[in-house]
């Protein structure tokens, strides 16, 4: 990484569309460890379970579920999106300018109304394409939290920019609490009438399966020393167990739930 000179790359990106560096280092290294994901010809998900792949080493992606922000992001500046998929600097300049086009449409934080890299924290929420608005705010939050931290290891030369962190977390709070009210609000509605009915793509998500959660005490060389891909193939294998282990809990919830509800009848 440090023959690729991806910093110098990422501030000349930044420039060209007037987005903060630091923006565009943070999204791509909490989305791909500045990896250019790139997949075999005609290739658009996993074989193995079906999960669509993401493109390049800002993570944009071209499937109905997390949107088709490659062909977006193509189009604005111009370019062929087979250029986004297979040239790195291409794949940042379309990510910074998605990004740009998201700041420029998207209220601000309450938070932070000015223009600080604290107010960009809604655009790069929707920039990750997650539907769930408890998971990519928190999505959101880690990428601060790493560019709050800087990172030192792998190739990657990326200095700390302290951010201001604490109303981020506390609002992340409030939304994975109250998600996960609504979820037990759900499930003792449905225990009360006697049926159970299969949890919905919003439900199952760690903040309403386990609980209020965070990585505010984790650093990025602890996470990275728990996972440091070194291909694309690693990543995918990543969102694979997430979505296994999400699957399971989901499962577990269920039948505990179906067996309480057993027992007292």
């Amino acid at each position: 990484m440090k023959d690729a000179n991806y910093p110098a790359l990422f501030e000349k990106a930044a420039q060209e569309f007037n987005v903060p560096p630091d923006v565009l280092k943070g999204v791509s290294f909490a989305e791909t460890r500045w990896i250019q994901l790139e997949w075999p010809p005609g290739e658009t998900g996993s074989p193995e379970n079906g999960m669509p792949h993401a493109y390049g080493i800002m993570s944009l992606w071209d499937n109905d579920y997390f949107g088709h922000t490659l062909i977006e992001a193509a189009k604005l500046i111009g370019r062929d999106p087979q250029d986004l998929k297979t040239d790195v600097y291409q794949n940042m300049r379309g990510g910074a300018a998605l990004l740009r086009k998201l700041y420029d449409e998207t209220p601000k934080p309450a938070d932070a109304p000015g223009d600080d890299l604290e107010s960009w924290r809604n655009a790069i929420a929707k920039y990750t394409g997650i539907p769930q608005p408890e998971l990519s705010e928190q999505h959101a939050l880690r990428v601060y939290e790493y560019m709050n931290q800087g990172y030192h290891q792998y190739g990657m030369e990326w200095p700390a920019h302290p951010v201001n962190l604490g109303p981020m977390r506390e609002y992340v709070a409030r939304i994975q609490a109250a998600a996960r009210a609504r979820l037990d609000a759900k499930m003792g509605a449905q225990k009360q009438a006697g049926v159970i009915t299969p949890l919905t793509k919003t439900d199952i998500s760690p903040a309403n399966l386990q609980g209020v959660s965070s990585t505010n005490s984790a650093s990025p060389d602890a996470l990275a020393a728990r996972y440091v891909p070194t291909s694309a193939a690693q990543i995918q294998q990543r969102w694979l167990l997430s979505g296994l282990m999400l699957l399971l809990l989901a499962v577990a919830a269920i039948y505990r739930r179906y067996k309480g509800s057993k027992a007292q009848n």
